[in-house]
């Protein structure tokens, strides 16, 4: 949804002409470099009928409310339907529409800040499209998924937050090559960093019947997958040679997550079974890659 604060921080360009100052707009600075700073009530950018961002092309009727076009689009339609012609929401009597120019060239110049600002972004960006672009914003924060820590940061900052408040050790791995760790049976996270800095969890759930584990990548958004990951564990004895019993698991399409909700088990997941664990050490062998999809 479109930013719920009454009032914002903007800028006005001077290339779309400055008047007067519209009802509801307050100046708060002096001209600089052809910008102006104003405060301005957020319902005015909005649709009257949708409260969306209002975007071109706009429309007026004739009394000079403006909506959106398929808020009238929708309201000429339900006109047609019901015998009234083309009428106005507000005014509740018929009316014609025109464009309203002067207010897209406002519209247009309108830039706020993205509301990852904190966590480094600096872009301004026209406000009917910061919805959009939050949604993409490769700033957007991140969470740690250990219990009671309210850690929230960029990728780069979270794994920090990993390294230094909880001292895990990440593990450099490179895509497409078989990689080889132990784990803890009672080891909840393992953190592995690609090449490329890609931060992966690969996360172990203990259960009665074994070790779930699962992998996912850390990142802003629930974007779409671009890795794929094979796990295996096989019975280890004397001398580090595997025999006996192999578990394996292919997931064809790493999910990625921001763990905002903490890390979910997820549709492929490898389960080990207790006998799979060294004797002496308990730790599981897993041997571990990470396929990289083809853009």
């Amino acid at each position: 949804m479109a930013e719920e604060v009454a009032s914002k921080r903007i800028k006005t360009e001077k290339d779309h002409g400055a008047g007067p100052e519209p009802d509801g707009v307050a100046a708060e600075g002096g001209r600089s470099d052809g910008e102006i700073f104003v405060k301005i009530q957020s319902e005015l950018l909005r649709c009257r009928i949708c409260l969306e961002p209002l975007k071109p092309p706009v429309f007026k009727c004739e009394a000079g409310h403006v909506l959106c076009s398929v808020c009238m689009e929708k309201l000429r339609e339900v006109g047609s339907v019901l015998g009234l012609g083309i009428f106005c929401d507000v005014c509740r009597k018929n009316t014609s529409y025109c464009r309203c120019v002067e207010l897209e060239q406002v519209i247009d110049a309108i830039k706020v800040p993205c509301s990852n600002q904190t966590y480094g972004c600096n872009e301004s960006i026209i406000y009917h499209e910061k919805e959009k672009h939050e949604t993409e914003c490769t700033h957007a924060p991140c969470y740690c998924p250990e219990n009671d820590c309210d850690f929230r940061g960029g990728t780069c900052c979270l794994l920090d937050h990993f390294v230094t408040a909880h001292g895990w050790s990440p593990t450099n791995f490179s895509y497409n090559k078989p990689l080889k760790i132990s784990v803890a049976r009672d080891h909840r996270f393992t953190l592995l960093v690609g090449e490329d800095q890609t931060i992966f969890l690969l996360t172990n759930t203990l259960t009665e019947i074994g070790s779930a584990i699962t992998m996912v990548c850390v990142r802003p958004h629930e974007s779409e997958p671009s890795y794929s990951c094979n796990i295996s564990a096989a019975q280890v004895v004397a001398g580090g040679k595997a025999e006996g019993r192999l578990v394996f698991q292919k997931d064809p399409l790493v999910s990625s997550s921001s763990l905002v909700g903490g890390v979910q088990l997820g549709k492929f997941f490898l389960l080990v079974p207790p006998e799979l664990a060294d004797s002496s050490s308990g730790e599981l062998t897993l041997h571990i890659r990470v396929d990289r999809l083809a853009p």
